[in-house]
């Protein structure tokens, strides 16, 4: 039988109590960095962990960068222990992090010296950072963990906040209706607050997702499409992320200023 890679009380613990525990694991979740330390990381976990990092980084960011505007920060929502920043402060660009672990974001500022900010989400889930400061938001492997809709919502509206007229966001996200999808159809959600309903195409039997701080919100795209255009910014691409998890996206988009109030979008 295969081990087990996520302990089971990880599914009910904080993003802190992961970051005191174990937190290139718990950014990183693969065997080969499941012995790495609280705080006194080898050369080699580190190596294997900013190099995971680049080719993110050269995937996701870099090419989104290209058509971004020319000033503004590079903003990371759930910068973590800063993997991914690493690649891009080397390549001199102004970059900020955002976390809401005090553990991960003093572990990112030692381990990755030049981010020009990183910030500590408050209690309400907000960033003290000004409103169009950044050129380009990301986020990776993050809002899957956000274990209420509300919450999610508020992230989703953080980085749109964030965002400069024409500014680019990419967000990957868990989307049970790309799992479900058949004959080029969709799936449909049904998202709650600590709980979702999936439906395949034709089907009136739903599946209901228990969401975790592990296992967090699964967003239906039609209302992850509606709080990104309720926040200003509309939907350029999809792709998936993963062929072998086909629930995993990555939602591509830029600030329009354009805004909807209701879901007759």
């Amino acid at each position: 039988m295969a081990k087990k890679i996520i302990p089971d009380h990880w599914e009910t613990n904080s993003w802190e109590d992961k970051a005191k525990e174990n937190p290139l694991y718990a950014v990183m979740t693969m065997p080969d960095m499941a012995d790495a330390s609280a705080d006194d990381f080898s050369e080699e976990h580190l190596q294997l962990f900013f190099e995971k990092g680049r080719k993110l980084a050269e995937r996701l960011v870099l090419p989104s960068l290209a058509n971004a505007p020319g000033t503004g920060l590079v903003v990371e929502y759930g910068c973590g222990a800063g993997r991914i920043l690493n690649a891009l402060v080397e390549r001199g660009i102004r970059c900020a992090g955002i976390d809401i672990s005090p553990t991960m974001l003093s572990h990112c500022e030692r381990l990755v010296p030049g981010i020009e900010s990183l910030i500590s989400l408050n209690s309400e889930g907000r960033a003290d950072l000004p409103d169009r400061c950044a050129r380009l938001v990301y986020s990776y492997a993050v809002v899957q963990h956000i274990d209420k809709l509300s919450s999610y919502e508020m992230a989703v509206s953080e980085m749109c906040r964030l965002l400069v007229p024409g500014g680019r966001l990419v967000l990957q996200v868990n989307c049970e209706d790309f799992a479900l999808a058949a004959n080029g159809q969709l799936g449909r959600t049904e998202n709650f607050e600590g709980h979702s309903i999936h439906y395949a195409p034709g089907t009136t039997q739903g599946i209901v997702h228990k969401n975790s701080t592990w296992s967090g919100v699964y967003i239906g795209f039609d209302c992850l499409q509606y709080l990104l255009l309720h926040n200003g910014v509309t939907v350029s691409d999809t792709v998936p992320f993963s062929e072998k998890k086909p629930r995993a996206i990555v939602v591509f988009g830029y600030k329009s200023g354009k805004t909807y109030r209701t879901r007759d979008v």
